[in-house]
């Protein structure tokens, strides 16, 4: 028995699918008709059929790889029509029956599917009345000047046999030779205008789109400007078969570097997905919220995209703070949702509205960075439960400042009036009461006063009346009078929240206190001021300097109380160079 080798069978590469294959044979089928309908020309001219007709299958392959894949899908389709209508041009090559009519229609066709298709570029729509407006204007002139041209004239005026089918209704030689003219000029005018909108697009495109656009523009203007160089060769004279032909070639053969254009745009897109991976894991090591956010905006090419993270039952940004959940995104913004392969919510990306027309790319640099996702996911609820409790600690602030008011005003309002009216009695008990009782009665209203002056100062003390009547300026101003040591100040007049307020005056109370009491200063200077988003408070002497903030003291107590709104305390006070202490808050929102 004779073994038989089985062969396995012949497969295509992995990178030659189902779509480019399809794409191939497009351009193939092309070229074959290219090649039938200029097979009279053809024939004479191999160096020049083999460019014209690579060239004419490479447009109808690279309007097909464009049709089947993301970017440009109705772009490709118009240049796969372009193609097959310049592979009816060369019918005029007969020059017999029909074939020279439908050359010259074929050609207006052919130039109509290229202007069109790059408006369409990349999102398939026609934007904004000027684009449409074009296409109209483009297809009336093409189309409908040719089919002037034609009934003005007969075919061996336009270098074809008269024996050919032409619809001539009112041939004449003059009124022929304007109309060429004319419609030459209008075709100029609407190839300029082609230029103008794409330049005018520019500005209004993302930078993404950018890397794409420009070279697409600089192909159209080449294409453009090669193609009406030798359109007007053909005007006046005599013009015969060869000339036309001639035209043909050049005019598709300069045509075709925008498809090729528009292919490198596409492959360029694409490389950039298949690139994203690379560039993801290389941008965010070490991992952190922030550098995936970076990461993603240089990949992505958009500086405001922003970053949220899933955290519990909501969204938070990379700092930990709560996103609100309300309202979708803002106008000109596109929010894209990534989930979890369970489903779950993990993060959520705010992006310019063109990115839409990129998801692919967007959807590549996220699951690229899936897995720093998940990590900074877990770093983002960390954050989020620390700006629970800092928001709680700033809550409580503003409830103890309140709370302060509230107690100082209730103290004078109340308890103050009423050992007032009561020392009055007692004055009155004083005035009628014999010698014993008039000296007993005046020394309790003397303890009396002195009682109702402490509470005063206590009253004070929680919360000054000044403070919250005139304002930090005032109350300082009156703090600065009764120090023992000389303040100077320099305070706005502006008012802040009664948090900010009170805060400040206590910390600023404390400084000054600290500054009389330990340092031995003869001046001290007191600053508060708005400065980038924050309130900025600065206390300075010439003392003796080396202060520094000890537990349970005075510096420690200041610190802890303007942490709590989310500020901080500096301190800079060298051997013998007096202190200053910086008191900084986040400016009210």
């Amino acid at each position: 028995m004779r073994s038989v080798a089985v062969r396995a069978p012949l497969r295509a590469p992995s990178w030659f699918g189902a779509r480019l294959r399809r794409a191939a044979a497009g351009g193939a089928a092309v070229a074959a008709a290219a090649l039938a309908a200029g097979w009279p020309y053809w024939r004479d001219r191999p160096a020049a059929a083999a460019v014209a007709l690579a060239c004419c299958g490479g447009f109808a392959v690279a309007g097909g790889v464009l049709a089947a894949g993301r970017l440009g899908r109705r772009t490709g389709a118009a240049f796969t029509t372009g193609a097959a209508a310049w592979a009816l041009t060369w019918a005029a090559s007969w020059n017999a029956g029909a074939g020279p009519v439908v050359s010259v229609f074929a050609q207006s066709v052919f130039f109509v599917a290229i202007g069109v298709g790059v408006l369409l570029y990349p999102d398939g729509r026609l934007d904004g009345a000027v684009a449409r407006l074009w296409t109209g204007a483009a297809t009336v002139v093409m189309i409908g000047g040719q089919a002037l041209l034609c009934a003005l004239s007969r075919p061996e005026w336009n270098g074809f046999a008269a024996s050919a089918v032409w619809p001539s209704a009112a041939p004449g030689r003059e009124a022929f030779g304007c109309a060429y003219r004319a419609v030459t000029a209008v075709e100029a005018v609407l190839a300029g205008a082609l230029v103008i909108i794409l330049l005018l697009r520019l500005p209004g495109t993302g930078r993404l789109d950018r890397r794409y656009t420009v070279p697409v523009a600089a192909a159209v203007t080449v294409g453009v400007a090669g193609a009406l160089a030798v359109q007007g060769s053909l005007i006046g004279g005599d013009v015969t078969l060869d000339d036309v032909l001639e035209v043909y070639l050049f005019q598709g053969v300069s045509a075709t570097v925008l498809p090729l254009a528009f292919l490198a745009a596409a492959l360029r897109a694409r490389l950039a997905e298949l690139s994203a991976a690379e560039r993801m894991h290389r941008l965010t090591d070490p991992v952190s919220a922030e550098k995936v956010r970076d990461a993603l905006r240089r990949v992505l090419r958009d500086g405001a995209l922003d970053l949220w993270l899933w955290a519990e039952d909501g969204y938070v940004d990379v700092t930990g703070r709560r996103v609100p959940a309300a309202g979708g995104p803002a106008p000109g913004r596109w929010r894209h949702e990534v989930r979890t392969s369970a489903g779950e919510p993990l993060a959520a990306v705010d992006a310019d509205d063109r990115l839409r027309g990129h998801e692919p790319l967007v959807e590549a640099a996220l699951v690229a960075g899936g897995r720093a996702l998940e990590t900074v996911r877990l770093q983002a609820a960390a954050r989020a439960n620390l700006e629970r409790a800092r928001d709680a600690r700033e809550r409580l602030v503003r409830v103890q400042a309140a709370e302060r008011e509230r107690l100082a005003a209730e103290l004078q309002r109340s308890a103050q009036q009423r050992l007032r009216a009561l020392e009055a009695l007692l004055e009155g008990l004083e005035a009628a009461a014999n010698h014993p009782a008039r000296e007993q009665a005046r020394a309790c209203r003397r303890e009396l006063a002195e009682a109702a002056d402490e509470l005063d100062g206590l009253a004070r003390g929680v919360h000054p009346a000044i403070l919250t009547d005139a304002g930090l300026a005032a109350a300082m101003r009156l703090v600065a009078a009764r120090a023992a040591t000389p303040v100077r100040l320099d305070l706005p007049g502006r008012r802040y929240p009664p948090e900010i307020e009170s805060t400040l005056y206590f910390a600023l109370c404390e400084a000054l206190a600290n500054a009389a009491k330990h340092a031995g200063a003869e001046e001290i200077a007191v600053s508060v001021r708005d400065e980038a988003g924050r309130v900025v408070a600065e206390v300075r002497d010439d003392g003796a300097g080396g202060a520094g903030a000890v537990p349970g003291g005075g510096l420690a107590g200041l610190t802890d109380r303007v942490r709590a709104l989310r500020g901080h305390v500096d301190v800079d006070s060298p051997p013998d160079g007096g202190t200053t202490v910086r008191i900084t808050l986040p400016a009210p929102r």
